[in-house]
């Protein structure tokens, strides 16, 4: 890697890294409107009487067949978090060894 290459990424990545970190949190807002979305429908079942079940298993089943959409726009939400947060990891390691191998660099010049 030469000296023109890692002042390159040094300047480029602090703002791929903002942008990893705007991502994460935009991730995070989406993760918990789709949480409150699946409470509230499932609010609104107990409260329009549509779950009827005598035990927990059934109660569960009535539920699914109402909120199967929203558990899996829930389950992709995860996954985005997930996603984003490997993204930003990635990019504060890279940047972290990039700064090491700008200071190795230096060293070797004096």
């Amino acid at each position: 890697m030469t000296k023109e290459e890692v002042l390159l990424l040094l300047q480029q990545l602090p703002e791929q890294l903002r942008e990893a970190e705007a991502d994460y949190y935009d991730s995070l807002s989406r993760l918990e409107d789709a949480k409150l979305a699946l409470h509230a429908k499932e609010c609104e079942l107990f409260s329009l009487g549509l779950v009827t079940g005598r035990n927990e298993q059934a109660r569960d089943a009535e539920i699914w067949q109402h909120t199967h959409e929203l558990r899996r726009v829930l389950t992709k939400a995860k996954v985005a978090v997930d996603q984003s947060r490997v993204d930003y990891d990635y990019l504060k390691n890279k940047l972290e060894n990039t700064q090491l191998i700008a200071q190795l660099l230096l060293q070797l010049e004096n």
